[in-house]
């Protein structure tokens, strides 16, 4: 797929708080990804934000995309939204014990004295 004509920003795009080894280090993006974040980050989020003015076609689709009119159609648009989804979504946290498992913070008839093992 081709690059999209959309202005390389400046300095390199970090979000530190949601991902703070980068996003390579993450685990949620490939490397082609990290790589187009960081290289066109700072560009989409002034994009979106509207703090600059589209300049071009590819930054014109971009604006339309940040504002749900068309979808995603490139790899550059598809990487912001999936950095949307996880920096701006919710995050799923899964555990290996749930506090409902342990029955004798619920269970009324439970007694701890009949179970004592030192007396």
């Amino acid at each position: 797929m081709n690059t999209p004509d959309i202005r390389i920003a400046p300095k390199p795009f970090m979000d530190r708080a949601k991902f703070p080894y980068g996003f390579r280090k993450s685990g949620d993006f490939s490397i082609s990804e990290a790589d187009l974040l960081t290289r066109y980050g700072n560009t989409l989020l002034a994009l979106e934000n509207e703090t600059i003015a589209p300049e071009g076609d590819d930054e014109s689709h971009f604006v339309a995309f940040t504002k749900g009119q068309v979808p995603a159609h490139n790899s550059l648009e598809k990487a912001w939204q999936k950095y949307v989804q996880l920096a701006r979504g919710k995050r799923h946290f899964y555990t290996l014990h749930s506090s409902a498992s342990n029955q004798a913070d619920y269970d009324d008839d439970y007694v701890s004295e009949e179970y004592d093992v030192a007396g």
